[in-house]
């Protein structure tokens, strides 16, 4: 036969017993046979013969082979004559007793229907899990296992020992499947799908190739014998691969796997060798082994199936312990949204009696002194009130009015807080000079009521801190006109200190006090303390609520403490940003030493090269100082007084830079410009605007202004704008000097002064228009000669006028026009000298003046004493310091009395009526300067900001 494993093969041996024993078993086996002739010859005796084999009846079950009877001592030649389609490994003979053989085939039976039982419950068990779960992992394993033991029982006999068929049509097929089917198993256990695609592509094609080969392995066993060896031994190694690398990543299930895996590739390795006639024959059954290894196999595989199980289990478990956490957090969410809900409703309804509340509170606010100006007018109207009277009720006419401009202030700048408008402008600014400003005009209305009121201050402070200083006024103010308005005895303190980096400022009083149950709602809005007291003091309830947000909107907060009939304590807190390089003060004699002149550096302005500026403003002032500024940094300047001597000059020559004012008769800044960009001329053009509102300057720049300038001109930042658009040569260090400047701020103030005439005499007339007219041209130009801070108040009255707000004007008009007719007519000062001595501003000027006058008092006092006892050259060495100050303040009506009272000094005689006809007139001109700053110039500047 030319078949690999078809054959017919033929062995004799002699067997000689030299034993007792009679009765002994030729075992053929090794290998699935289908015919075996075992003949036995002995001396002087007929041949016996047996046949057994996968198609016959065999001695004992499930094992090949023949009883034979060799007496002691006697010699026996056997046959054995093998035929069969197929020989699947090499054969190997033994000779076994016969209680040998029942022995050995008791034992290997009870393995084999052990193994069979094992892979028979678990295929079937399976496929209910399957059937229950619906997970084609369990079918997968059930089908591989039970395809598995079906072709071990054909390969043992067990169909043909039970007389059911014959299986020799299924040895290789069986083991085909079952390699399919785990490779599918493998798939669905370790969900390759998931995590390895090109590892799931290869087992697929291992099974589906076991699959199409099924055919040629019913056809031929021997050709199923060499496809099975390679596609198990293919399956079971890509198996252990996948298996392993699972393990190493943490999936606990892969160690069951991959000992299963073992328990089966061990032995079908080895018997897919000796099947190959790669390996020689050993002395081990391996069928049996490779059956017990399937059966370790499957056994091993359902742990892992049941860990996989348990895993699975316990990630059920935490999804359903997460699950409930997140019912259980869901419901309390819910639960604490419905408790908001309910909170939220209450505080609308709440908030709608609030409304109510607030509505009817304001209601009677301004009902009140509408009454009493409605009534006091329809009286003069009608003739009811005489003439005498009328002066006296015009004046209750005002306050009211001024008490209803309040309320809607108040309600104007809540409004602003609630909708995040409210802008903080921090700056440095010196905090004893805030604090002064305070306690003058708070001091001075609480010594009217018959109040003690002080500042106590809490060393060390600093001198300057960076806060939004109109805001931390507002604060103090309101709270300190809340302390006035609540103390009808006893006193008010300020009581300000550093903690923690913190501006704390304590306001004191031992007013009427506030309840514990009040104190909990007294920075709400429209939210009022006892509504007995405060039907007698009125107020709108909005104070308090707006300082604390002003804090808050400072980086601190606002709080109180308070007992009935105790007074109260408001406390303020403010972050502290003081200057890095500010002066710390540690006593009171540190605060009346504070010079609060600023230093500053000598600009630097460039010089440019054939640059030729075209400056457009209709005030003469104004034009005069931009254009020295311009001429000091060698540029040729054109000035014209309105817009369409802009366009002339344009059209005679070309420059390199025009500045325009936007507010000009004729023809205004935008409508030039306008003219002169429709021309074709693209020279760059910068807007000089007092105008100075964000809307304002994107409105000019978007229709062809290059940049702009606020009015005042500030220097540093005009200077830096100007080199934006000219040809810089070279930047020296430079100033206007101060003879070409002091006849410029003169005329500028004889100027100012008319101008306040006329705003004067436009008032009397109500001429709203010419009052706006001439403040912006004051705007446009005080602080370009020092005078910004009358600039400053004229900004409220301007908005006023502008709003047709008689009521406010009235009230506040005249306080402006005082204030800055004081400032420019100082008495006994020459006030365009003091701003050239001050760094070309009044402001510092006026804050240092107050001590000054107080400490000249104190020199003029001290000479005067020292002269009386004959100590005149002591006199005359105070008389240093004492010019000295003089000049600096501009003191020009005191300096001539000042030198007849050094000549007095050197007659060295002493003569009273003459040193008093010197020093009266300096103490009565400083006593002048005095009460017209207290009268005319301290406080105003909080009024109006």
């Amino acid at each position: 036969m030319n078949d690999l494993f078809k054959d017919r093969y033929v062995t004799a041996f002699t067997v000689n017993n030299d034993t007792q024993n009679s009765k002994w078993f030729i075992y053929p086996n090794g290998s699935v046979v289908e015919t075996i002739r075992i003949s036995v010859y002995k001396a002087h005796h007929a041949a016996s013969s047996s046949i057994s084999g996968l198609d016959h009846d065999n001695s004992y079950p499930l094992h090949y082979g023949s009883k034979v009877t060799i007496a002691p001592g006697e010699t026996a030649t056997v046959l054995i004559l093998f035929s069969s389609d197929f020989f699947f490994a090499p054969i190997k003979i033994t000779l076994q007793t016969q209680d040998e053989m029942e022995y050995l085939v008791a034992n290997h039976n009870v393995i084999l229907f052990i193994c069979f039982g094992i892979c028979l419950a678990l295929g079937i068990y399976n496929i209910f899990v399957f059937i229950v779960m619906r997970d084609k992992q369990y079918l997968f394993y059930a089908l591989s296992t039970l395809f598995y033991v079906s072709a071990w029982a054909a390969i043992f006999g067990v169909f043909e020992y039970l007389h059911l068929f014959s299986a020799k049509d299924w040895l290789m097929p069986g083991f085909l499947l079952g390699s399919a089917f785990s490779a599918f198993f493998q798939i669905e256990f370790f969900r390759l799908h998931v995590t390895s695609k090109r590892t799931m592509y290869l087992l697929l094609v291992l099974g589906c190739l076991c699959l199409l080969l099924l055919p040629l392995a019913f056809y031929s066993q021997a050709i199923g014998l060499l496809l099975v060896s390679i596609m198990s031994s293919a399956v079971l190694l890509t198996d252990l691969s996948v298996g392993v690398v699972a393990w190493k990543k943490g999936y606990r299930p892969a160690r069951y796997f991959v000992f299963a895996l073992l328990c089966v590739i061990v032995p079908n390795i080895i018997g897919n060798l000796l099947n190959l006639r790669i390996l020689p024959s050993i002395g081990v059954d391996i069928y049996l082994l490779g059956f017990i290894g399937i059966a370790a196999d499957s056994l091993v595989l359902a742990f892992a199936l049941a860990e996989k199980m348990r895993l699975v289990n316990l990630r059920n478990t935490q999804l359903k312990s997460q699950l409930e956490q997140t019912v259980e957090f869901r419901t309390l969410a819910l639960r604490e949204a419905n408790q908001k809900l309910a909170q939220s409703n209450q505080e609308l309804v709440e908030a709608n009696s609030a409304k109510d509340h607030f509505l009817a509170n304001m209601s009677h606010e301004i009902r009140t002194p509408l009454t009493a100006i409605i009534g006091y007018a329809d009286g003069i109207l009608l003739g009811d009130i005489d003439k005498a009277e009328q002066e006296r009720v015009t004046n209750i006419i005002y306050q009211n009015g001024a008490h209803l401009l309040r309320i809607i202030n108040d309600i104007l700048d809540l409004s602003k807080i609630d909708a995040n408008k409210l802008d903080f402008h921090a700056e440095a600014c010196h905090l004893f000079s805030l604090l002064g400003q305070i306690e003058s005009v708070v001091g001075k209305r609480a010594r009217d009521k018959g109040l003690a009121f002080h500042v106590d201050y809490k060393f060390p402070l600093p001198e300057q801190i960076i806060t939004d200083a109109t805001r931390l006024k507002q604060i103090l103010f309101n709270l300190t006109n809340n302390a006035l308005k609540f103390t009808h005895s006893g006193h008010i303190c300020l009581q300000v200190s550093v903690e923690d980096a913190m501006l704390v400022i304590n306001i004191i009083d031992s007013g009427e006090g506030i309840s514990q149950s009040d104190l909990q709602k007294l920075f709400n809005p429209f939210t009022q303390a006892d509504s007995v007291i405060n039907r007698q003091v009125s107020g709108t309830g909005l104070g308090l609520s707006i300082a604390k947000r002003l804090a808050q909107g400072l980086g601190g907060d606002i709080n109180a403490q308070s007992q009935p009939r105790k007074g109260s304590t408001f406390t303020i807190t403010i972050r502290l940003n003081a200057l890095d390089n500010t002066r710390w003060l540690t006593s009171v004699q540190d605060i009346a030493q504070i010079n609060h002149r600023p230093t500053m550096p000598p600009s630097i302005l460039p010089i440019y090269e054939r640059c030729n500026v075209l400056l457009a403003d209709d005030h003469p002032h104004n034009r005069e100082l931009v254009a020295l500024l311009l001429k000091r940094m060698n540029i040729t300047v054109t000035e014209v007084a309105d817009g369409q001597q802009a366009l002339e000059a344009i059209h005679a020559r070309q420059f390199d830079l025009l500045l325009l004012d936007i507010h000009m008769p004729t023809l205004d800044g935008v409508e030039t410009l306008k003219q002169i960009r429709n021309s074709g001329n693209n020279t760059p053009a910068i807007a000089l605007t007092a105008n100075t509102m964000k809307h304002e300057v994107d409105y000019y720049l978007r229709i062809g202004f290059s940049d702009h300038l606020a009015k005042p001109i500030e220097r540093d930042l005009f200077v830096a704008k100007i080199g934006r658009y000219l040809k810089l040569t070279v930047s020296v260090v430079t100033h206007i000097a101060d003879d070409k400047m002091l006849p410029l701020i003169r005329r500028y103030i004889s100027d100012l002064r008319n101008e306040l005439n006329n705003i004067e005499q436009a008032w009397m007339n109500k001429d709203l228009v010419s009052i706006v007219e001439s403040i912006h041209r004051i705007k446009g130009a005080a602080g370009s000669f020092g005078l910004a801070n009358i600039g400053d108040i004229f900004k409220q009255i301007e908005k006023e006028a502008m709003n047709d707000d008689e009521i406010a004007l009235e009230k506040n008009i005249a306080g402006a026009l005082r204030y800055a007719h004081t400032c420019i007519d100082l008495p006994g000062v020459d006030v365009a000298k003091a701003i050239i001595h001050f760094n070309h501003a009044l402001t510092p000027y006026l804050d240092q003046l107050p001590e000054v006058l107080t400490s000249t008092e104190s020199l003029i006092d001290d000479a005067h004493q020292l002269a009386k006892v004959g100590d005149t050259a002591g006199a005359a060495a105070l008389l240093t310091p004492l010019t000295q100050k003089f000049h600096e303040n501009a003191f020009t009506h005191c300096s001539k009395y000042l030198e007849q009272l050094v000549n007095l000094l050197n007659q060295d005689a002493y003569c009273s009526e003459s040193y008093n006809e010197v020093i009266h007139p300096m103490r009565n001109a400083l006593e002048s300067l005095s009460q017209a700053l207290k009268n005319n110039i301290q406080g105003t500047e909080y009024i109006f900001n």
